[in-house]
C-alpha cells in the first residue's frame, strides 16, 4: 500500500497536470445539442430538454446550449457515469440558472446534486441568474461512478452548464488490514498494562 501510495504521489507530482485538467464529464457544456449517449434522463423527465438560452437574464448567452429542466411536481434527474479511482479527490464546477419570471407565484424549487448516491450540494426555494457553483474532496470508492443532478420545480425551469469533473489530489491512504489489526492489539496490550499498574497500585 506505502508503494502504491508512493507511485501516486510521484504521478501527481510530474505526470499529473494533464489528469487533474482532464474533465472527466462528456458533453458537459451540451454542445452535442442532445442529453444521448452521455447523459441519462429519469424521474419526471416531462420536461427536460436541452436547447438555447433563451431566459434574457443579463448572464445569458443566447447562442448557447444548456440543459433546462421545466416545472413538474416530480423530480427530473439527468446523471452520467464517470470513471474515477478511490486514490483520487475531485472537485466539481458547475453554472446554474434559477429562472422564476413570475412577480405572483412564489418560489418553489429544490436542486441537488448526487455523487456516488450521496447528496453532496443541496438548494431550495433560490431564483437568480446564472451561478458558478463548486463542490471540492469528492471521493467514491467505486471504479465508475453516478454524478446526478436532481431539479424539481413548480414554476419556471432550472437551467444547468458547464458541468466539469476533474481530479484535484490525492486522497488520504486507507490503512491496510494489517496494520490496522496491529495498531488495535497495540492498544488494547498498553490498556492492559496501565490496568494491571493501577490494580497493584
Amino acid at each position: 500500500m506505502r508503494k502504491l501510495f508512493s507511485a501516486l504521489l510521484c504521478a501527481a507530482a510530474f505526470g499529473a497536470p494533464s489528469a487533474f485538467a482532464t474533465n472527466l464529464v462528456a458533453d458537459g457544456d451540451f454542445s452535442a445539442a442532445t442529453l444521448s449517449p452521455y447523459w441519462t434522463q429519469s424521474g419526471d423527465t416531462s420536461a427536460q430538454t436541452v436547447g438555447y438560452d433563451y431566459s434574457s437574464t443579463p448572464l445569458a448567452k443566447l447562442f448557447n446550449m444548456v440543459y433546462s429542466d421545466g416545472a413538474y411536481l416530480g423530480a427530473g434527474i439527468l446523471g452520467q457515469q464517470v470513471d474515477t479511482d478511490q486514490h483520487y479527490v475531485y472537485t466539481l464546477d458547475f453554472d446554474l440558472q434559477r429562472f422564476h419570471a413570475s412577480t405572483t407565484d412564489p418560489v418553489v424549487n429544490e436542486s441537488k446534486v448526487l455523487f456516488n448516491g450521496k447528496v453532496v450540494w443541496q438548494q431550495t426555494d433560490t431564483a437568480g441568474d446564472w451561478t458558478h457553483y463548486t463542490i471540492s474532496n469528492l471521493w467514491s470508492d467505486k471504479a465508475q461512478t453516478w454524478l446526478q443532478f436532481s431539479n424539481q420545480n413548480l414554476y419556471d425551469y432550472a437551467a444547468l452548464d458547464n458541468v466539469a469533473l476533474r481530479v484535484s489530489g490525492l486522497a488520504p491512504p486507507v490503512p491496510e488490514p494489517s496494520s490496522v489489526l496491529m495498531l488495535s492489539l497495540g492498544l488494547g496490550m498498553l490498556l492492559a498494562g496501565r490496568a494491571r499498574r493501577r490494580r497493584r497500585g
